[in-house]
């Protein structure tokens, strides 16, 4: 496979960006010969080229001219990032700064700094990643070459990339792919970025988009083995996501292909895992047996447990598919034991389930009998948890309706009690003349008195009671809208506040991807999610603030008197609250963000009442999940009277993002979760790890 243009690119670099040539002395190699040379043995052997150019830099030596030194310098950089040294090239991007800053070379200095910013990328600083690139640009002379220029889009790219602002990642990408068109010899810098556009789509869950980015990548003619072999898998996921299966199993055998072809140990193992299970499903234990034990072998050399059970697993469900029980039963209690260790319910079930078939099919039927019965006891468990919530929920529904049928016959037995007492008093009043019966009659008005007493107590605390029932939420204990409305009514500019120019802020917001927590781990866990992440919310803001759940998976926070340039750091607060751990459900720890909509709105007796402030904060959470989820989006200021604006809601909102300014705070990074093998059905193995490039 053709080696990246990239290394001809810096051969243009080196004669025309970084700076004059320094005739300091004849370099005992031709840079240019050997470069072109490097490019040649790369097409099929990057390491061997690594060697070669390492080489020529010791013939070369430290007193050759500058140019031919930063040539095989930066060669070098970029067959160690094709080979996934990164941490070699940035040693090496040093080393090239260095060189650059000694010559005062100022093309090549804003070049090899491009490479401190991807080293904050991976420390997954991207607040101080921004800030360099932003000064590198600003620095950098106007005159700068197209690889400065295109390897700026690409780290603006992967910047906004990790953001989950994933429409201007595909922008900054789409500019370099600009840049690049039409461009002679830059193939291979075009498949990188077709590369990035096609994992962008799988992310963002778009199949489709994202096998047609790869198909462009796969048409350029010469590129790194490393963007082909990412371009390959990314391809082969989206695939099997659409369920096109036998190309997608084609195109996980060309990334594995690739993967030992360039010594990509982490790539081959994933590729191998999804073939193996493939075969698994369609009963092809030979072949699974195959490619698991390869899996197994390459997986063992790293210290990813992920793929090293999924291996295992599906090593010893294709021993036992060919009825080689007793060799295949230890890989798969192996894996089972991991599992209860780790308390993973949900694929240690998945697992005892196909232990039992296994079993079943090998006539094992005893064996396969006590399986079935720890499986039934696991879902036993997980049906009791969602039971029990189920039950609690019942039980406080029936509570608040049987607190409310007592205050209804207290206030009758009142009434009556009341009537006895007036009739009791008559009779007293007539019959004054008789002491004892006047002494009788007292007596009795003073019992009635105490029961009196004692049944208007029970009626306070029963309405109490019933009015904090009609104000909060039954399962999270939070205030309801009802609550909300009910302060709103009363709201009142209080310009006493020692806040100069507070607001009142409201935000709203939504749990993402709720449906799917639902879906998959039950709606016991879903409502375990929902009173964990209103104890989060309640413990993230202030004692004043109103936390209110405003319907299923939404949530409101009323803020009043609020300080302007706070908002952004209450914001970053409440989604690093719900987003920096999972949710600990008792079988299972659930990743949990939120998107939220966020209006600052001033003081009372303004024509932009709340109603309209809750409508353009729900107008706000809608460009959040636009935008990816797991952030927040901050009305700061309007551009337009609040008519206007509203009058542009009513409208489907197609214009009012140009009425407004709108900034974003972003939550905690989610990791990929590649742990746990997901269920399967009845064909095959269990463990299927899609790994993303």
């Amino acid at each position: 496979m053709p080696f990246p243009h990239r290394l001809v690119s810096f051969l243009l670099v080196t004669a025309t960006a970084l700076g004059p040539v320094a005739h300091a002395g004849t370099p005992t190699i031709d840079p240019r010969a050997e470069v072109d040379a490097i490019r040649e043995i790369a097409q099929d052997a990057p390491r061997a080229a690594l060697d070669r150019v390492q080489a020529a830099r010791r013939d070369l030596g430290p007193n050759a001219p500058y140019n031919a030194r930063q040539m095989l310098l930066r060669t070098e950089v970029v067959l160690r990032e094709d080979l996934g040294q990164q941490d070699s090239a940035y040693t090496l991007e040093r080393e090239s700064l260095q060189l650059a800053q000694a010559r005062g070379d100022t093309a090549g200095v804003a070049l090899a700094m491009l490479g401190q910013v991807r080293e904050l990328l991976d420390a997954h600083r991207l607040d101080d990643a921004q800030a360099l690139l932003d000064r590198i640009v600003a620095q950098a002379p106007k005159d700068t070459a197209l690889t400065f220029k295109v390897s700026v889009e690409r780290t603006q790219g992967d910047i906004l990339n990790l953001r989950a602002r994933l429409d201007e990642a595909l922008a900054a990408y789409l500019r370099g792919l600009r840049l690049l068109q039409g461009q002679p010899g830059e193939s291979g810098r075009r498949a990188v970025l077709y590369a990035r556009i096609a994992q962008l789509y799988a992310n963002a869950d778009n199949p489709a988009k994202a096998i047609e980015h790869a198909d462009l990548g796969l048409a350029e003619k010469k590129m790194s083995l490393r963007s082909l072999a990412s371009l390959q898998f990314t391809r082969a996921i989206a695939l099997v996501r659409i369920g096109r299966d036998g190309e997608g199993i084609a195109a996980f055998e060309n990334a594995l292909a690739t993967a030992v072809r360039a010594g990509f140990q982490g790539m081959e193992a994933a590729a191998r895992g999804n073939i193996a299970d493939y075969y698994l499903q369609h009963h092809d234990y030979v072949r699974a047996e195959a490619e698991s034990r390869e899996a197994l072998v390459v997986s063992e050399k790293g210290n990813d447990q992920n793929v090293i059970q999924m291996a295992r697993a599906n090593l010893g469900f294709s021993l036992m598919g060919q009825g080689r029980i007793a060799e295949g039963l230890p890989w798969v209690d192996g894996v089972i034991a991991h599992l209860r260790k780790d308390k993973l319910t949900g694929d240690l079930e998945a697992m005892l389930d196909e232990k039992g078939r296994m079993l079943e099919r090998a006539g094992q039927y005893q064996q396969a009998l006590a399986i079935v019965r720890e499986q039934q006891s696991l879902q036993q468990q997980s049906a009791r948890v969602a039971r029990d919530r189920a039950i609690a929920t019942l039980q406080e529904e029936f509570d608040a309706h049987r607190r409310s049928q007592q205050i209804v016959l207290l206030q009758r037995e009142n009434r009556l009690k009341d009537a006895e007492l007036n009739n009791r008093r008559t009779v007293q009043l007539a019959t004054t003349f008789a002491a004892v019966l006047t002494v009788l009659a007292g007596a009795v008005v003073t019992v009635l008195y105490r029961r009196t007493a004692r049944s208007n107590a029970q009626l306070k605390e029963l309405n109490v009671q019933l009015e904090f029932g009609s104000t909060h939420d039954a399962l999270t204990g939070l205030h309801n809208r009802r609550s909300l409305t009910n302060r709103m009514s009363v709201r009142k500019d209080d310009r006493r506040h020692p806040v100069p120019d507070a607001v009142d802020c409201f935000v709203l917001m939504d749990i993402d991807h709720f449906k799917s927590i639902n879906d998959r781990w039950g709606h016991g866990a879903g409502d375990a999610v929902l009173v964990d992440v209103a104890r989060r919310l309640a413990a993230a803001v202030r004692d004043t603030d109103m936390v209110v759940r405003w319907g299923g998976e939404e949530f409101m926070i009323h803020a009043p008197a609020m300080d302007p340039a706070s908002v952004a750091g209450m914001a970053e607060r409440i989604l690093d609250a719900i987003g920096a751990r999972p949710v600990d459900a008792g079988t299972c720890a659930i990743p949990v963000t939120l998107t939220a909509g966020i209006v600052a709105l001033p003081g009372a007796g303004t024509a932009f009442d709340w109603q309209c402030a809750v409508r353009l904060a729900d107008w706000a959470l809608y460009q959040g999940k636009a935008q990816g989820r797991n952030q927040a989006r901050i009305v700061t200021r309007l551009y337009a009277p609040a008519d206007t604006v509203m009058a542009a809601l009513d409208r489907d909102g197609e214009d009012v993002a140009a009425l407004l300014a709108l900034e974003g705070v972003h939550g905690p990074r989610q990791v990929v979760e590649r742990a746990a093998p997901p269920r399967r059905g009845s064909g095959g193995g269990t463990l299927h790890a899609m790994v993303r490039a």
